[in-house]
């Protein structure tokens, strides 16, 4: 298992994969004719979405080739799992022996690699879409939406939890075609303490929550739990806090997360 230690939620990511096979020792191997046809193709899902990509099949021949699939920033999430496949490409007329692969799609080689795109810290779930879809107004002034797609607290939170980019606005939309700018560097930071306090707000109204409790690693409750904790020992505590002083409770909060 590998960690994607650079990527960041608006880098699409590219795979390729190369190989190299001896056409006629493989087919015997197989106990296939010469005459037999296999096909090869890589296969990328994330455990973020249920979104699946594939390669274009490419018929097998003797020598090096290659195969390529691109799974586009906005669908990506968690962990990418990446699948090498070659199989029968069509389905024989009779067996050359019992063990033969003589039916279409029968797999004759498999290789798996897990990719880490997020890490041991989520980063934040950016999400580009147009505000005006949604009927907002002046969709144009607004930066971003904190949204959850659920209250489950075993939920996953890279599905649970969406920071919804407004690419309408100008300076998200620079910040998000220009990643390593000056500029963009202190929206982010920005970003980074705003998703934070909206987080907090989100954990503190949420009724079954509870620090009492372990929720499962990479959980919307654990997500939750994580920022209250920054702040306290108990949910009712911190929100109690929060109640009497919302701007002295997140300007700590800023404290905690604005030099990570």
């Amino acid at each position: 298992m590998e960690i994607a230690e650079g990527w960041t939620y608006y880098d699409d990511v590219h795979v390729m994969c190369s190989y190299e096979l001896d056409l006629a020792d493989a087919l015997s191997r197989l106990q296939l004719p010469e005459s037999a046809s296999l096909g090869a193709v890589v296969i990328a899902r994330c455990s973020g979405t249920p979104i699946v990509h594939t390669s274009r099949v490419e018929r097998v021949r003797s020598g090096t080739q290659q195969l390529s699939v691109t799974f586009p920033s906005e669908q990506l999430a968690g962990t990418l799992s990446l699948e090498f496949q070659i199989s029968s490409a069509e389905t024989l007329t009779s067996a050359t022996s019992a063990i033969s692969p003589y039916k279409l799609g029968h797999t004759v080689f498999r290789a798996d690699r897990r990719v880490i795109l997020e890490g041991t810290a989520p980063r934040l779930p950016m999400l580009p879409v147009r505000f005006s879809d949604y009927d907002l107004q002046d969709s144009q002034e607004s930066l971003w939406w904190l949204k959850l797609m659920t209250k489950d607290l075993h939920a996953s939170a890279t599905s649970a939890i969406w920071l919804w980019m407004n690419i309408e606005n100008p300076s998200v939309q620079s910040m998000l075609d220009n990643p390593d700018a000056l500029e963009s560097s202190v929206w982010l930071k920005f970003l980074k303490i705003d998703f934070a306090r909206q987080l907090l707000r989100e954990a503190l109204s949420h009724e079954e929550l509870t620090l009492s409790q372990s929720y499962p690693d990479a959980s919307l409750g654990h997500a939750l739990s994580g920022v209250v904790r920054l702040l306290g020992e108990t949910v009712e505590y911190v929100r109690s806090r929060y109640n009497d002083d919302p701007g002295r409770v997140e300007a700590q909060l800023q404290a905690k997360v604005g030099g990570a």
